[in-house]
């Protein structure tokens, strides 16, 4: 048996009696916001209908679709593989799996012949229901996640796979005494088989090779058979199979022996009924001893008759009308000096077969802001259709007009841009005329009618120390009248206001929005809020509850606060909420329901060039990321960049061709300065590009395994989807496309013994073919007369670990975490603790340790990279987020069993205590033998429920456990905010600098001996337009006297990184029982890419990990700065120069402050890139002052 027939025997037993007729197809409208459509749109589709025999449902079993040219099959041969979607009834998108003849997964690229499409299937006892097979996207994107649950064994024979690799089978990784491998020994039948050796002496282990994901039916009836045999196995060799579900892996678990000793091939079998709920098997081979085993042909046999059945009607087309598309520019309005920066492409696309509108257009702004460095200014746009203007306004950077769209059409609308003059006339829309507009759902939005209550709306709530009314305080514009609602502060313990019901249509987008004003309301608690509830008045399942911001506080005036709401397909009414459960005074005026229309900007345009075959190059600030769409100035500045001895500085070029495809080579003509001598340190690196699917947040899913894991909540960055900037290749050549932009980098490694002064060079761009220069660019290098210490002032710490998609570093951890810390060091960052690990066990109650190998780690660490601090042993570390203490050298914190119910959190089980204290007792005394004690922080806890009463209890008493072995180990863990329990337990706090932690709050822990560090996981994502974060930390740190910062990643991957710039949803327990899928930022917990996916024998950075460097260094300019004003002089000799120094480091204090919106939004953090390089100049200037002096 050869493994196509292995999978496709698997695969019938889920198809009863092959095709069935065609049915009638009774199919949604052309489902039009598909999963990763890279900006274009779906043109093909191919109903299946599946038909359920069986008495249970089925929830996400696998069914296969033969891909093919007859009738019944499914005519996907030769589409592209990435391009293939799947969804249900409702637009659910569904994980899936194209599969070629062999059985293996087809990711990309033509879909061979006589491949098959497997497809979970959502049916109930006895019915029938159909998915929708999407194709012919060329811009579709490929897709990083599928269904891998097949009905039926891959390559159960063994033959296929490549090097030691079977197809569809994983070895365990292999140690000095244990080995798993695909062996060409003797095997059963065909060419190969598995084998599994374990040394004479060696412990017994699980050593395997094994597949998982194999789907099963509950309740059904299974029979499992292979081969095996062995030579001088003692102890026992065979197959093992785990029935289970994704939170309970193995609820049965039978195992298929062979015995023990020297046999030749031997048969084993076992027979089982799966427990109801299980959804999937796991399954491998056995030694549990010692000796040689081989392995063979291994079947799993559903014995019932299979229930599900398939059939596949014939494709359907649409082809879309393009209205709009590829209009000429409008002239720019008369005047002196007046042209277009640019236009923004926006599309808006109606795939059904009847007219939308007239419905709001609603277009995120976030790349124009990014361009225009800084906010959007209305009246400096037009919108146009066909080259007519169209009214618009705009609302929290969303620009929003009204559209009527004609069936099966595509518009493209133009949004002109010029931050040289306001247009001549104003074309922007009255937002009272969209309160009164058709559109508009709401009903008496305004609250003009009504005598003491408004007509339309519900009050709820009233009673004493309770005022709801009407006011005539209404914003300018929106009548004469607005509702008011006052709670007196002793009333506010539940939800007042006004509510209405509104009629909204499932599946659809609707623009929702409420001018707000608010008297005395404390800080933060004030949104509009909205319940999205069935025809029938109960609560939507999905995420009933939504509110829109931004959160209002205090005494405000009128604000405008919006939002898109998407409908869940359950969704009929949308009830608007004007309500607070807090004190103070809030009016609302001007209520805004109305269907919005997704407008997506595509790309921005630059102007027509003067010379359309030409090149243009400009310099960007390297904090500043340069994208495909990025337009050149009109003019360009000279090119220059400035550095201190013993610094790195990169020089960042923006390349764009006009007209023509053309391959460039960058040549460097390196600088030469003072002396005529040269700076001929650097490194010419190709800024890349990687896409992302939706803006950065932390994205949760709860729903079926076998659905797609799309983010639906709303972004928490001022990203948008696209191509974005990030890893930095060594690479001197690029290829330039017309109209589309690339950046290259230029590094400069400064000595020390550098001479200061003005060094010039040029940069060539050279055609790689004719060898013909296309451009020229002078540049000059600036160096300083001072000189940066060789080690860091400030620890930024950044974890090393691999993750999920560890397999695209190509080496095993231990391997990649000894070329990542130097890589780290050489950019002044800190690797988080010394590998390998000591080795720790006790015997008889005593603690044994082995810390040789530690030892000769930690002086490669410490001495020859001189990193300033490590975290402990994780063995040290003992709990995360809710989650009890973990069991440790074979002792549990508390009596009983985990989670430890009931249990008193503050009292430590003696035993567990005595271990801990036992072993930790010994590293450190060691620790402080050695003279390391100083750099080394325990981290006892990552981000701690400390709203739990227990987990605060626990807190302490691990504290103290500690403590009890030394006082003056320091303990860490990132609260990210003020614990007053906390206070005098911890030694180190890693708060957040967003400002989840007050100034005040620092300065009382600072009261109480603490010290401070920042913890910044989740900031650091890679769709944000600047490098601020990265760049801005250690001003924070310097501003606000907090010693280090940490990341909890810099090298952990879910995906191959350069095919996909965001995460995989990754399966998450935050409190014991609770578990859920999340999905990461996206880039966060990467700065470093591995060489290996593209080809390079080395390590890849990145520009955010060369902005943390670069504000590192930063660091030291301020910490030299204040250093030298402090030894300047005292009371009568202040100068010019101090003074001016002072000024400049009030300058650059001024960059930052907390609150502030985070590092997700670096727009808002550093509107203006170009003058953090003027601060810095500045602050330069001040340092070679005060020297001089």
């Amino acid at each position: 048996m050869n493994g196509l027939a292995t999978l496709s025997w698997g695969w019938a037993l889920w198809l009863v009696a092959g095709l069935v007729a065609k049915l009638p197809a009774a199919g949604p409208a052309w489902h039009d916001a598909l999963y990763a459509d890279g900006g274009g749109w779906w043109h093909g589709r191919v109903r299946v209908v599946i038909r359920n025999r069986s008495d249970r449902d089925a929830r996400g079993h696998p069914v296969a679709v033969p891909i093919g040219p007859d009738e019944g099959q499914a005519a996907l041969g030769g589409k592209r593989a990435e391009a293939i979607r799947v969804c249900n009834a409702r637009g659910e998108e569904l994980l899936f799996d194209v599969r070629d003849g062999q059985g293996e997964l087809v990711k990309e690229g033509p879909i061979p012949p006589g491949s098959t499409l497997v497809v979970p299937a959502d049916c109930p006892a006895g019915g029938e229901a159909a998915v929708w097979v999407y194709f012919d996207n060329p811009t579709a994107w490929p897709v990083p996640d599928f269904l891998e649950r097949y009905p039926g064994v891959v390559n159960g024979d063994l033959e296929l796979g490549e090097g030691d690799q079977p197809l569809g089978w994983r070895h365990d990784p292999p140690d000095a005494t244990h080995r798993a491998s695909w062996a060409a020994e003797n095997p059963q039948s065909g060419q190969r088989c598995l084998k599994t050796v374990v040394a004479r002496g060696a412990e017994p282990t699980w050593i395997a090779t094994r597949q998982a994901g194999i789907a099963v039916i509950g309740g059904a009836r299974y029979r499992m058979r292979a081969w095996v045999r062995a030579e001088d196995v003692r102890g026992f060799a065979g197959w093992y199979i785990h029935i289970g579900n994704d939170d309970n892996p193995m609820l049965i678990a039978p195992m298929l022996s062979g015995g023990g000793g020297t046999y030749g091939w031997r048969q084993v079998e076992a027979e089982f009924t799966a427990p109801v709920d299980a959804t999937r098997a796991d399954l491998g081979t056995v030694l549990r001893g010692t000796g040689t085993a081989w392995f063979d042909n291994v079947t799993l046999q559903c014995v019932e008759p299979g229930p599900l059945q398939v059939t596949c009607e014939k494709p359907e087309r649409v082809q879309l009308e393009a209205v709009g598309n590829g209009a000429e520019w409008i002239p720019a309005p008369d005047g002196p000096g007046s042209s277009w920066d640019g236009r923004a492409v926006v599309r808006v696309a109606n795939l059904g077969d009847r007219p939308l509108g007239p419905a709001l257009v609603v277009v995120g702004l976030e790349r124009l802001r990014a361009h225009w460095h800084g906010p959007v200014d209305p009246d400096r746009l037009v919108v146009t259709l066909r080259g007519e203007a169209i009214p618009h306004f705009l609302a929290d950077e969303r620009l929003v007009f009204q559209a009527s769209l004609p069936p099966r059409s595509i518009c493209t609308y133009y949004v002109y841009f010029s931050r040289s003059f306001e247009m001549a006339t104003k074309r922007r829309w009255d937002y009272a005329a969209l309160v009164a507009s058709p559109a508009n759902r709401v009903a008496n939005p305004s609250f003009e009618r009504g005598q003491n209550e408004p007509e339309g709306w519900s009050s709820t709530g009233a009673g004493p120390g309770i005022k709801l009314g009407l006011d005539t305080a209404a914003p300018r514009g929106l009548g004469r009248r607005a509702a008011r609602l006052k709670v007196d502060a002793d009333r506010s313990d539940a939800w007042r206001g006004w509510r209405q019901s509104v009629r909204v249509e499932p599946g659809r987008r609707y623009w929702f929005s409420a001018w707000v004003k608010c008297h005395d309301v404390p800080d933060g608690q004030l949104r509009v809020h909205a319940h999205r509830r069935t025809g029938r008045g109960q609560l939507s399942r999905q995420q009933p509850m939504v509110s829109i911001g931004p959160s209002l506080g205090g005494t405000v005036g009128w604000t405008l606060l919006s939002g898109v709401i998407s409908m869940p397909q359950d969704t009929e009414i949308f009830e608007v909420h004007l309500t607070m459960n807090t004190s103070g005074t809030v009016w609302h005026d001007g209520v805004v329901v109305a269907e919005a229309l997704p407008g997506r900007l595509v790309r921005l345009e630059a102007p027509p060039p003067a010379d359309p075959d030409g090149i243009a190059v400009w310099q960007v600030p390297a904090v500043e990321k340069v994208f495909p769409d990025t337009i050149p100035p009109r003019k360009s500045g000279p090119v220059a960049i400035a550095a201190a001895r013993n610094e790195w500085e990169p020089l960042q070029l923006g390349l764009r061709s006009h007209r023509r495809k053309v391959e460039v080579a960058v040549r460097v003509e390196p600088p030469r300065g003072p002396g005529d001598r040269r700076l001929d340190r650097f490194e010419v690196n190709r800024c890349g590009y990687v896409p992302v699917d939706y803006p950065t947040n932390y994205y949760r899913y709860e729903g079926p395994v076998w659905k797609r894991k799309i983010p639906t909540q709303p972004p928490g960055s001022d990203g948008w989807p696209g191509w974005w900037p990030d890893p930095l290749p060594p690479e001197a050549k690029v290829v330039l496309r017309p109209q589309h932009t690339e950046a290259i980098w230029i590094t400069f490694r400064i000595g020390r013994a550098v001479r200061p002064g003005d060094y010039h060079g040029r940069v060539l761009l050279v055609d790689s073919n004719t060898g013909r220069t296309l451009a020229e660019v002078p540049f000059t290098v600036h160096i300083w007369n001072f000189t940066l210490s060789d080690r860091s002032d400030l620890a930024a710490i950044y974890d090393v670990r691999l993750g999920p998609g560890g397999e695209w570093w190509g080496e095993p951890f231990a391997m990649a975490y000894r070329k990542i810390v130097p890589f780290m060091a050489q950019r002044r960052l800190c690797a988080d603790t010394i590998r390998p690990a000591p080795q720790f066990r006790m015997e008889k109650g005593r603690p044994v340790i082995d810390l040789r190998e530690f030892d000769r780690a930690a002086e490669w660490y410490f001495d020859r990279f001189g990193l300033p601090v490590a975290y402990t042993p994780w063995q040290f570390y003992l709990f995360g987020w809710g989650h009890p203490p973990k069991t440790l050298f074979g002792q549990r914190p508390y009596p009983g069993q985990a989670p430890y119910e009931g249990a008193d959190r503050s009292r430590l089980r003696a035993e567990y205590k005595r271990a801990y204290q036992a072993v930790l007792g010994e590293f450190w005394k060691h620790m402080k033998e050695r003279g390391w004690d100083k750099r080394m922080v325990l981290y006892i806890s990552d981000e701690p429920f400390a709203q739990h009463e227990h987990i605060r209890k626990q807190m302490q008493a691990l504290c103290d456990m500690i403590h009890e072995v030394d006082a003056e180990i320091p303990i860490y863990s990132s609260t990210w905010r003020y614990v007053e329990d906390w206070v005098g337990y911890l030694d180190v706090w890693g708060i957040g600098h967003q400002g989840r932690t007050s100034v005040e709050e620092m300065r009382q822990l600072r009261k109480a001996g603490a010290r401070l560090w920042f913890t910044t996981d989740g900031q650091m994502c890679l769709d944000t337009p600047y490098c601020a974060v990265e760049r801005l930390l250690p001003y924070y740190c310097f501003k606000y006297d907090v010693e280090a910062y940490e990341f909890w990643g810099v090298s952990w991957l879910t995906n191959n990184p350069y095919r996909f710039g965001w995460h995989s949803f990754i399966r998450q327990s935050s409190e014991p029982g609770r578990s859920y899928w999340v999905r990461y930022p996206n880039g966060d917990g990467f700065l470093i890419y591995p060489g290996k996916p593209i080809g390079y024998d080395g390590l890849v950075s990145s520009v955010r990990l060369e902005q943390a460097r670069e504000g590192l260094e930063d660091f030291q300019y301020l910490r030299r700065l204040s250093e030298l004003i402090a030894r300047s002089g005292g009371e009568g000799r202040k100068s010019a120069e101090r003074a001016a120094a002072q000024k400049a480091l009030d300058r650059a204090m001024r960059l930052v402050s907390i609150p502030n919106p985070g590092g997700r939004y670096s727009t808002r953090i550093l509107p203006d890139p170009k003058h953090l390089y003027a601060v810095r100049r500045q602050v330069a200037e001040a340092i070679e002052g005060l020297i001089a002096r």
